[in-house]
């Protein structure tokens, strides 16, 4: 007797591979300024004097906030709450792990290739700096692009 294997390939997963390690207790940032929700998958950098998360924003602020440094992978927060203060015990994916560029949401027109150049010391991509915390990226196809 023979076993068929089955299972849904029309969707990729994000975490592709590895053994992610994930900060389950971080806090993101007041945005007086927020206008749209944070959605699942965003690149998030540091606010290097408190520590709490913030979207990836600018490849050339001094407040750390120019080197990405993990992916929110919580559920999608919309801007009022952000608006209205600080979030927190939220799940931020910060290392081991390979995941799937197309879903990676990079915001401000930002891309894996953008150069950060925070103080014109550090010429490294997105890309690069996400490596150097065991954060590595690979395009993938879903099949669900070729069904018919």
């Amino acid at each position: 007797m023979s076993v068929q294997a089955s299972g849904n390939f029309l969707n990729i997963p994000f975490v592709l591979d590895g053994c992610p390690y994930t900060d389950h207790d971080a806090v993101i940032a007041q945005d007086a300024a927020r206008a749209t929700p944070l959605v699942k998958f965003t690149l998030m950098a540091k606010v290097a004097a408190s520590q709490k998360w913030t979207p990836f924003i600018s490849e050339i602020a001094l407040d750390g906030t120019a080197i990405p440094q993990g992916i929110y992978t919580g559920d999608d927060i919309d801007a009022a709450t952000l608006v209205a203060g600080d979030v927190t015990d939220l799940p931020i994916l910060v290392g081991g792990a390979l995941i799937d560029s197309g879903q990676l949401v990079i915001e401000a027109a930002k891309t894996l290739d953008t150069v950060i150049t925070d103080g014109a010391r550090d010429l490294r991509s997105v890309r690069d700096h996400l490596a150097t915390r065991g954060i590595f990226t690979k395009e993938t196809v879903a099949a669900s692009e070729f069904a018919v």
